[in-house]
């Protein structure tokens, strides 16, 4: 039988244990969910995470991932509700669905004649927390009844089914489609990445109400408001974990969508369009639309229409939603703290962001992976972007304007991309050039021995990728030696 990456991966997942998400039975998630994430089988299957550690229970990253959101989900449910939660049997998640529908209600009564007012709070909320310059965007956002989002032309997946390859392609060709193919595969793991990054940082929206509660009961004159948007948003949280992904896919028309936006990049300023049946569900949607803007800098010159297609649907969204938080503190914990705590600083996280989104696409991919490990080579490469950073903003005013600084924040994200990057990759044995598939083929025992054990997993999958079984066979015998040290 002939060693192939499919096999390999087909192997390794028939033999992955139950879903150790170290949780009492009464809180698990829906099985369904658990299973694939058990055996990887989410939209996520496309990006190369880190290993798991050593004394990790769970079996996979997407794991660690989901255990860190579930705990979070569950506690705000505890929190806003008053009391612990079940999720199993008559008593698990039928009176938490009444609960959140009679809040939703009573939210929607509470809203309908300030409508305006709170949407120029939601855009006024996010402004400030983003540090969003009065000049940078326009901003078309509503409130809006539920069953009234406009679902025509939503991307689902049922709609992007691959065509088949001509079996009658020359060898020449064949290698030709096989380099796009690899550079298409690239760019859709760095979209989804991105996708989840969006959809982790608008999380806090849901909750961003509690920055302006005193405006919220002056403009309503309600007292209950704000316990009625905790319970119905942190319920709202644990239905992506409790219902199947067949039952969540079939809801996903216009009768039960609560959100949406889009850009609109062709007016000056670009335009920012939200839709949302209350106040939290807006501010979430505004603050994607504006995270859009920043991820403009990550589409590919070519083959964005096929990455879009394949990466912006609403199914892969129930996903994003899931594990994007996690993904998202995982990454802004390494930022500089003085860009997070000093208020004349805060803005210049929106300029790291474009400087990552502005990465290549296989830069980026091991750059994510090195920061969601937490490793030093992650934190150097923040620091070296936020020195461009800096560097742009010493040239520029004092509050630059986003839309005006972005060049000079692109320009350096490009340098470090092509110098610091390049000298990044090579310490972790990656040669550049999208022309040598096979970059890893001149590593020698010195350079492996060099590298840690993220490092030298990552080259085990790119040696299997490229069907190199002498390379791969010698990093199993250095992953082996170095973790028998360990013990």
């Amino acid at each position: 039988m002939k060693l192939t990456n499919k096999s390999i991966k087909e192997s390794v997942r028939k033999n992955l244990r139950e879903m150790p998400m170290d949780l009492p039975p009464e809180s698990e998630p829906d099985r369904g969910v658990q299973d694939k994430l058990a055996q990887g089988d989410t939209p996520f299957d496309k990006v190369e995470f880190p290993e798991p550690e050593e004394n990790q229970v769970e079996s996979n990253f997407q794991e660690l991932l989901a255990s860190e959101r579930y705990r979070e989900v569950i506690q705000k449910v505890q929190e806003y509700t008053g009391r612990p939660i079940s999720l199993q049997g008559t008593g698990g998640m039928m009176p938490l669905a009444q609960a959140a529908m009679r809040s939703l209600q009573n939210i929607t009564q509470t809203e309908a004649a300030h409508r305006e007012e709170l949407e120029n709070l939601a855009i006024e909320v996010v402004k400030q927390e983003m540090k969003i310059p009065d000049d940078a965007f326009q901003f078309d956002v509503k409130i809006v009844g539920i069953g009234e989002m406009d679902t025509q032309g939503m991307n689902r997946d049922e709609d992007n089914q691959e065509e088949p390859q001509d079996d009658e392609a020359g060898v020449e060709n064949e290698v030709e489609i096989a380099q796009n193919l690899e550079h298409l595969d690239m760019e859709k793991a760095k979209r989804r990445l991105i996708n989840s990054i969006i959809q982790g940082s608008a999380m806090k929206g849901y909750y961003m109400y509690h920055n302006v509660a005193e405006r919220l009961a002056e403009i309503t004159g309600s007292e209950t408001l704000i316990r009625d948007y905790g319970i119905m948003m942190s319920i709202n949280d644990t239905m992506y974990w409790q219902m199947p992904d067949e039952q969540m896919n079939m809801a996903m028309d216009s009768s039960s969508m609560a959100g949406q936006e889009e850009v609109d990049r062709n007016t000056e300023p670009p335009t920012i369009k939200a839709r949302g049946i209350n106040f939290p569900v807006l501010v979430h949607e505004i603050i994607k639309g504006v995270m859009e803007m920043f991820a403009v800098q990550g589409q590919p010159e070519d083959g964005w229409e096929e990455v879009s297609q394949s990466e912006d649907t609403l199914e892969k969204e129930i996903w994003d939603i899931r594990l994007g938080p996690s993904i998202w503190n995982r990454i802004r914990s390494q930022f500089p703290e003085e860009i997070l705590v000093d208020e004349n600083q805060k803005e210049l996280q929106n300029y790291l962001l474009l400087a990552i989104f502005k990465l290549e696409a296989r830069d980026f991919l091991v750059f994510v992976k090195e920061v969601l490990s937490g490793t030093d080579r992650g934190q150097q490469m923040i620091e070296h972007l936020m020195e461009g950073i800096r560097a742009a903003f010493n040239q520029e005013d004092p509050t630059p304007d986003i839309v005006e600084l972005q060049t000079e924040v692109n320009d350096a994200a490009e340098e470090t991309s092509d110098q610091d990057m390049d000298a990044f990759l090579q310490g972790l044995g990656i040669t550049q050039g999208e022309d040598e598939p096979e970059g890893n083929v001149e590593l020698d025992d010195k350079a492996l021995s060099g590298m840690g054990l993220n490092a030298l997993n990552y080259e085990l999958n790119q040696a299997i990728d490229a069907e190199n079984w002498g390379l791969s066979q010698k990093i199993q015998q250095m992953i082996a030696r170095k973790q028998g040290n360990r013990e």
